[in-house]
């Protein structure tokens, strides 16, 4: 490319550690250009490897493609960003695809961009020397090459028709990964260098800070610094509204709460679910009669209306009305005790003189983790106990620090999780959290299939709809998924929740939301199209 991008690489790095760009905590700059928000999600780590932008959403990479913003009730199309245009099958075949990249963009460093940066990342995400923890999501990806001047080439391990719904990774520069070893320790990691409108200008352990870029290839933007700082506890971050942050995501009643002080209230329709984890390492969790009786025990719609304030949807198998006509609704589990008390009382779970019910001289008894933290989580777990005393089930609540929950606790103890990291196709919505691939210990993130489900079925299923390349075959065969999980169930999937949004009201006129991954950080809500707000 006639430039030495291994030596700007490493200059433009050593440069971004001496950039700062901050503001006072605990209160706003009077920058009308300047937004402070307050984050849910950790901050630090910004390589693409680690997941960030691994749906289109980073301020400082950019992907080749990203989801439409505005459309929320069904999966939306892709928006061609680093691409050219659409990807297309090379002679037919499903499982090589071509992508041709577009031109004229430059990184941050001032290097240019070009199809050996998508050839790059690509390839080191499915090495294993980078160690990516997000590596298993592309198990369908055997490599990438540049096939031309402007074209990049992927061959899959199968052929893969929603191929075209996964190409959100974001990209970094070739030689960020001239030096294989742990995507955690690259400097990649600290210091980014992408093609995005904004760039790191401050990092620290409580506050990053982002600068739009002047040099930017696309339109300039208006919101010149964006700062965010982080907590977890959703309660200390409304509290940090009112010492003068402009925006976060909170649960609904507080959302209403800082709608009452004059900050609007923007929701997110998202696909982001939340269930109980039933291991099979657990004597009673794990035992399949407990599993199903609980998906009938537990109401999930009064969940969506009391716990969740409408914010939601119920969800039992993991599918629901964005994937169209792949969802089978006839497969979803009703609220029926009755039901619940049947399928115990035929696998020898009889209750008890004190109405707990026992078998072989085993309590049905066991704890449900959860992250205190997070007010929706705990809230649904105290719906999920409630429910479970009225069948004979006695859970216990138990609030957990997230340095907890390891892998080995993980495989014993139910806990509260979330899920849809990448919603946009219904195989990277079901495929590493219930096929038995993932039960194996060291395959995939802890989060992967973390009941340690093990159904012949489902995997026959699951690998079958992947590979199929008629649209309405593929379309069965998920609908079969379905059956077969709700005879079988792997957890006890309870609902969607939307994500509640609220950000000072001072004169910009943002961006529609996208439909949302379970990641409900500031990336995402009205800031996914940060870089085109206007005033």
């Amino acid at each position: 490319m006639g430039i030495d991008r291994v030596g700007i690489f490493a200059a433009a790095t050593a440069l971004a550690v001496g950039l700062s760009a901050c503001s006072a905590p605990g209160a706003t700059s009077g920058n009308p250009d300047q937004f402070v928000v307050i984050d849910t999600e950790e901050i630090g780590d910004f390589s693409p490897l680690l997941g960030q932008g691994k749906n289109g959403e980073s301020k400082i990479f950019e992907s080749l493609f990203r989801v439409a913003e505005g459309v929320d009730d069904r999966v939306p199309d892709t928006v061609p960003v680093l691409a050219a245009g659409p990807p297309e099958p090379v002679h037919g075949d499903l499982s090589r695809w071509k992508v041709r990249t577009r031109q004229g963009v430059t990184f941050s460093d001032g290097t240019t961009f070009g199809p050996e940066d998508v050839v790059a990342t690509y390839n080191s995400l499915i090495d294993p020397v980078f160690a990516a923890p997000i590596a298993a999501d592309y198990d369908f990806l055997r490599k990438a090459e540049q096939t031309g001047p402007d074209t990049v080439e992927f061959q899959l391990n199968g052929a893969y028709s929603d191929f075209g719904h996964r190409l959100f990774l974001a990209i970094a520069p070739s030689e960020a990964f001239a030096r294989p070893g742990p995507a955690d320790q690259a400097e990649l990691n600290k210091h980014p260098i992408g093609t995005g409108p904004y760039e790191l200008t401050e990092s620290r352990p409580d506050q990053v800070t982002l600068t739009a870029r002047d040099d930017y290839w696309g339109e300039r933007a208006s919101v010149r610094t964006f700062v965010i700082r982080r907590t977890d506890d959703d309660n200390a971050r409304a509290a940090q509204l009112r010492d003068g942050a402009d925006g976060t995501v909170l649960p609904p009643e507080l959302a209403d709460a800082a709608a009452k002080d004059g900050y609007r209230v923007v929701p997110g329709v998202a696909n982001d679910w939340r269930a109980i984890t039933m291991p099979s390492g657990n004597p009673v969790a794990g035992d399949p009669a407990v599993r199903k009786a609980l998906n009938y025990a537990v109401d999930r719609h009064a969940m969506v209306d009391h716990v969740m304030g409408g914010h939601g949807a119920p969800m039992s198998t993991l599918v629901n009305q964005v994937y169209g006509e792949t969802y089978d609704p006839t497969q979803d589990f009703g609220f029926d005790q009755n039901e619940a008390a049947r399928v115990l009382d035929a696998a020898g779970w009889r209750p008890g003189r004190d109405g707990i019910r026992e078998r072989d001289g085993r309590k049905a008894t066991f704890e449900i983790a959860y992250y205190p933290t997070e007010v929706l989580r705990r809230d649904l777990t105290m719906a999920v106990v409630s429910d479970a005393k009225k069948v004979g089930i006695d859970i216990t609540p138990v609030a957990v620090d997230k340095t907890t929950v390891t892998p080995e606790y993980l495989a014993k103890t139910p806990f509260m999780v979330g899920g849809g990291g990448q919603p946009y196709t219904v195989d990277s919505q079901l495929y590493t959290k219930l096929h038995s691939r993932y039960a194996a210990p060291g395959v995939g993130s802890k989060w992967d299939n973390t009941s340690d489900y093990v159904n012949p079925e489902v995997d026959r299923l699951l690998d079958a709809a992947r590979v199929e390349t008629d649209p309405k075959r593929r379309t069965q065969l998920y609908r079969d998924v379905q059956a077969e999980y709700h005879r079988d169930p792997a957890m006890l999937a309870l609902a969607t929740t939307n994500h509640v949004y609220v950000l000072r009201d001072n004169g910009w006129h943002v961006t529609p939301t996208a439909l949302e991954p379970h990641s409900h950080g500031v990336a995402w809500g009205p800031w996914y199209g940060l870089a085109r707000w206007r005033r």
